[in-house]
């Protein structure tokens, strides 16, 4: 079934509140990889199991207090059919984040992410905050295939965020939207970089060490196995881990907008829930070769 609803009075809602920051966030990728019931599931807590193709795209607005400011998110749900998405950069434009959308049950939708970003950067020619969302976790998957795509994906490193997520649990949801809108408030305009992403202690770039935050806690069962990887990584490529407990230190976690984990920090680049060895050691070669150009 396909539906074509316009929310366009979710726009006016949002702009006639003069005291609330407004921002555009699109969410983009294939049909069928989940993008409506990932903003259903933020926006209304909802998860409907009936698959409706969205042809056209639908707004939706939840509005959020990030670091005591009120930030209005208007989400836009872009249909993924391929005859919309040839004039889709028309709803494109004056973007502020994205949030591209692939199936982990059907990596093959990893692919189309590139041409997805290809059409929102000539629709906008500026750096945005951008995070890849990987769903339908609750299904079963192969994460060495999916590591294998995100490596050979051209749109891994114009990305500054990786979320494993589920709509149907809401697993890691929030935090997509979170780390967008965390993001949003701390932007560096001129260099296209979130300030507060870039983590700084122990002098680690006077090192040459890359600083990483690994945020842990209780009851976290990939914390262990996800850590041990990050650390085999360390004796190529040398990092200064700092180990943070989100139940210990709330306001570090805060501060990071950190609402599941694990989640880790690698320089401007973030990590949400479970990932291997190789994801790891891509993201971290990504950014030590950006810092130090080694």
């Amino acid at each position: 079934m396909i539906r074509n609803i316009v929310l366009s009075s979710e726009i006016a809602v949002c702009t006639l509140l003069g005291s609330v920051d407004c921002r555009k966030i699109v969410v983009l990728g294939n049909p069928n990889v989940g993008k409506t019931s990932i903003i259903q599931r933020y926006v209304h807590n909802q998860f409907k199991t009936k698959y409706y193709a969205t042809l056209g795209f639908n707004i939706y607005t939840r509005y959020i207090d990030i670091s005591e400011k009120r930030v209005g998110l208007s989400v836009w749900d872009i249909g993924g059919q391929e005859a919309f998405k040839q004039f889709a950069f028309r709803y494109l434009i004056e973007t502020d984040a994205a949030i591209f959308v692939a199936d982990v049950s059907r990596p093959e939708t990893i692919e189309s992410l590139s041409t997805w970003n290809d059409k929102l950067n000539q629709a906008i020619n500026r750096k945005i905050p951008k995070i890849i969302l990987f769903n339908k976790i609750d299904l079963n998957y192969d994460m060495n295939v999916i590591a294998d795509e995100v490596i050979n994906s051209s749109v891994r490193k114009d990305v500054n965020g990786i979320v494993f997520a589920s709509a149907k649990t809401g697993q890691n949801v929030v935090d997509i939207f979170s780390m967008i809108a965390k993001m949003l408030t701390t932007w560096n305009e001129e260099f296209g970089v979130p300030k507060k992403r870039k983590v700084l202690f122990n002098n680690a770039f006077e090192e040459k060490t890359l600083p990483v935050m690994f945020f842990s806690g209780p009851n976290c069962d990939f914390c262990d196995p996800v850590f041990d990887r990050l650390t085999n990584i360390s004796s190529q490529y040398p990092m200064t881990i700092k180990v943070v407990d989100v139940e210990a230190d709330k306001n570090t976690a805060s501060e990071h907008g950190i609402l599941s984990i694990p989640t880790i920090i690698i320089g401007t680049k973030t990590i949400v829930g479970e990932s291997n060895e190789q994801i790891l050691r891509t993201i971290v070669s990504d950014e030590y070769t950006q810092l130090f150009g080694i």
